[in-house]
């Protein structure tokens, strides 16, 4: 049997290329939903790359099925591929033991990695705070994962800050007012602790206006901010896209990392209920400064949970950066939708 490109994520480029470049025909894909003339390329071909991922997994009657974890985490195949089918075809072309629809977990060296976040996360919160022992980060090898995972923002592409006004009829406010808060007055954010004011940023307006709980008929500045002439900013990035065909190689090494920096995005990007505890903020305060002391990056970038698809990033300093304008916006429109939970 032969697949096509589409029924692949276009995120993962090489495995893309791969396709493009080894396909020799056109025509109907029998996996694909758009069922147009695409090139082609026998599934034998993909089988190697199949059986690195494969492999990554065990059978655990308290696991997830095949198909849904390697769709889940690694988002291999698009919203028009028939997923099943090729894994199918797959998994009995590898003479697997695993059917797609078999409950399976990773294996014990992905899954002792991984779960240290969380063990971290229980003893920073309710065991000891401030003398964590690091040794064991720098075993596991968070510091190369750290320092390989970033990305560079460059002038010329804003970023945007909003702050609320609590007294109506006020004009915007003033340039200086919009970087970081007084060091003496800066609460614990998701980020950054109490007393150590960090700069939250975002990719667009829009997403500024959801961070900051805005709502309807608030009025809000808006600062838009450059990075500085002749600077660039260093962030370790937590929204990397899954490219599994590219790390082939290193499969077990890329899926340690990728699942690990998609736990810790997934904490980074937990909105925090008005009557939560602040103790919840400490374990990515402690991953930032962390990240602030171990490598050269000037912040991070996560995504946001309160505005999908928007980008946010943080900035240990502000000093690669200035607010060049700000402008007075009012929440013309706000959409809730409520959801029924069970009561007790």
């Amino acid at each position: 049997m032969k697949v096509c490109a589409h029924c692949f994520n276009n995120s993962d480029e090489g495995l893309q290329q791969f396709i493009l470049l080894n396909s020799n025909e056109k025509e109907k894909c029998v996996y694909c939903s758009d069922y147009k003339q695409s090139e082609l390329i026998p599934i034998e071909e993909l089988l190697d790359f199949f059986s690195e991922i494969i492999n990554l997994f065990k059978a655990d009657e308290q696991g997830s099925p095949l198909n849904q974890l390697i769709q889940k985490d690694w988002e291999l195949f698009s919203e028009k591929a028939d997923y099943n089918s090729i894994l199918s075809e797959v998994l009995t072309l590898l003479k697997s033991s695993f059917s797609y629809q078999d409950k399976v977990s990773y294996i014990d060296e992905i899954k002792d990695y991984i779960s240290y976040w969380e063990y971290l996360k229980e003893d920073i919160k309710w065991v000891k705070r401030f003398l964590i022992n690091t040794q064991t980060l720098d075993d596991l090898g968070w510091v190369n994962l750290f320092n390989q995972s970033t990305t560079k923002w460059i002038n010329g592409d804003p970023l945007y800050r909003a702050r609320l006004h609590y007294i109506g009829n006020q004009k915007e406010f003033n340039i200086a007012d919009m970087g970081c808060p007084d060091k003496y007055i800066v609460p614990a954010g998701r980020a950054n602790p109490l007393g150590i004011p960090y700069l939250y940023l975002s990719k667009n307006i829009e997403t500024v206006l959801y961070e900051v709980r805005s709502s309807f008929l608030d009025e809000v500045s808006i600062g838009t901010f450059q990075v500085k002439k002749g600077s660039s900013l260093v962030l370790v990035d937590f929204n990397e896209k899954v490219n599994a065909f590219s790390n082939v190689d290193e499969i077990v090494e890329y899926a340690k990392s990728m699942l690990l920096k998609r736990l810790i995005s997934n904490d980074l990007s937990k909105p925090i209920r008005r009557y939560d505890s602040e103790i919840e903020y400490i374990p990515t305060q402690f991953i930032c400064e962390y990240i602030n002391y171990i490598s050269n990056a000037d912040g991070i970038i996560f995504n946001s949970s309160l505005h999908p698809g928007g980008k946010n990033i943080v900035l240990f300093k502000q000093d690669k950066v200035e607010c060049v304008k700000v402008e007075l916006y009012r929440v013309s429109q706000v959409d809730i939708v409520g959801e029924r939970i069970s009561s007790m």
